[in-house]
């Protein structure tokens, strides 16, 4: 087994435990309620997610490839079923009700458009691809991605396009093919600055591909590439109509938090002072002000970071991102040294959903990034993220453990 995910991890759940408790024993003081009550929770969920762990561990990561497409046909089923059966909790309908627990059917999709993923470019290994073949990943990731961006979660929709984008690379997609297929979102960007500027980038860009032979691309992919381009300038209206208002304040207060500073930016600006206001040694563990008073709301589940930043300070923060550091290292580390391709692209996709969650979650907590609704993996509340992330890591020492034949 691979000792430094399995040391890594363990820290980063005990840590997790301290600061949920730090996060919400005082709430809980105040409501006359079990001040342990989170805790309890989250023990609960842990110790489902270790009987997950070795299961997985046990299991042969090999079968995954033959059970992905229906794993991905159960999931469509359960994000749909959300839309019509789920119960709604923190303004978002995302859990479904099973017994007495309840399921986020976009954590488990996560793992389930890996495997996918995997699966589509293994059986094409040493293909060239052109953006025409790209089209087929593209759909399959797009329908899940609108179904949760209906929910509305669009933390974990943008988790789906990094998966895309982490196993084309991992599975031979070259760069610049990449970089055509995400200019879209450049074009978007640009419209929103300004129609003229706009309309000079798209000259720009048909200049290009009038001269798509000297950059080595198909003509299928320059008409591709230019179409795609002027759809998306053309939509961001409708693309910006789609988003829910708190979430279009959310991008609004990202380039201006003071628009909006007791609501859309209240996040954002609390967090920052949290975090600033630990230093570099923090005020202790259980002595956060910003965090015993509350002033950053639910922030057990998407702002844990600036928990650890206020009461342990830069240290504890430097703590945090080199533990995960290790996990994305040696989640690389097997991936490169796989037995075989499925199980190589599989450790990839696995790294890069803790490394953009990563990313984007600390981004958030210190201002880098908008404020998406997305958990710090092993350490945000969160029984179905705390299980599902064990089962990634039970995947990844599965595939660690069989590397190599043993010889008898």
């Amino acid at each position: 087994m691979d000792l430094p995910i399995l040391i890594s991890a363990g820290l980063l759940i005990v840590l997790s435990f301290l600061m949920i408790y730090s996060a919400t024993f005082p709430l809980q003081q105040k409501l006359h309620s079990d001040p342990q009550f989170y805790v309890k929770r989250q023990a609960t969920s842990l110790l489902f997610g270790i009987i997950a762990f070795l299961i997985f561990i046990y299991f042969d990561y090999r079968h995954w490839e033959r059970l992905a497409n229906p794993l991905y046909i159960l999931m469509l089923f359960l994000l749909m079923a959300v839309l019509f059966v789920g119960y709604t909790a923190y303004g978002a309908q995302r859990w479904l009700g099973v017994g007495f627990l309840s399921l986020q059917p976009s954590e488990l999709a996560k793992l389930i458009m890996v495997l996918v993923l995997a699966k589509y470019f293994v059986a094409r290994l040493g293909q060239h691809y052109n953006l025409v073949d790209m089209l087929v990943p593209f759909l399959v990731v797009f329908i899940p991605f609108l179904l949760v961006f209906k929910q509305p979660d669009l933390g974990t929709a943008l988790v789906f396009m990094a998966i895309l984008l982490g196993l084309s690379l991992w599975g031979g997609v070259s760069s610049l093919l990449i970089v055509l297929a995400l200019s879209p979102l450049l074009s978007l960007f640009i419209r929103s600055l300004g129609g003229w500027i706009w309309l000079g980038y798209t000259a720009g860009v048909g200049i290009l591909m009038l001269n798509y032979r000297y950059i080595k691309l198909k003509l299928t992919d320059a008409v591709v590439f230019f179409s795609a381009n002027v759809v998306a300038g053309l939509a961001l209206s409708y693309i910006w109509g789609m988003l829910k208002v708190y979430q279009q304040k959310r991008i609004l207060a990202f380039f201006n938090p003071e628009i909006d500073p007791l609501g859309a930016g209240y996040h954002a600006l609390q967090s920052k002072i949290a975090i600033g206001s630990g230093g570099f040694f923090g005020k202790g563990l259980f002595q956060g002000t910003q965090t015993r008073l509350q002033f950053i709301p639910q922030q057990q589940t998407d702002f844990i970071f600036s928990v650890v930043g206020e009461e342990l300070g830069f240290l504890g923060c430097l703590l945090v991102v080199g533990l995960f550091s290790i996990i994305i290292w040696r989640a690389v580390r097997i991936a490169a040294t796989a037995r075989d391709p499925f199980g190589s692209l599989v450790a990839g996709g696995i790294a890069v959903i803790f490394l953009f969650q990563l990313l984007v979650n600390v981004g958030m907590t210190i201002g880098l990034m908008p404020v998406v609704g997305i958990p710090l993996p092993l350490m945000s509340f969160g029984g179905s993220s705390l299980i599902l992330n064990l089962i990634n890591l039970g995947i990844l020492e599965s595939i660690a453990m069989r590397r190599q034949k043993i010889l008898f």
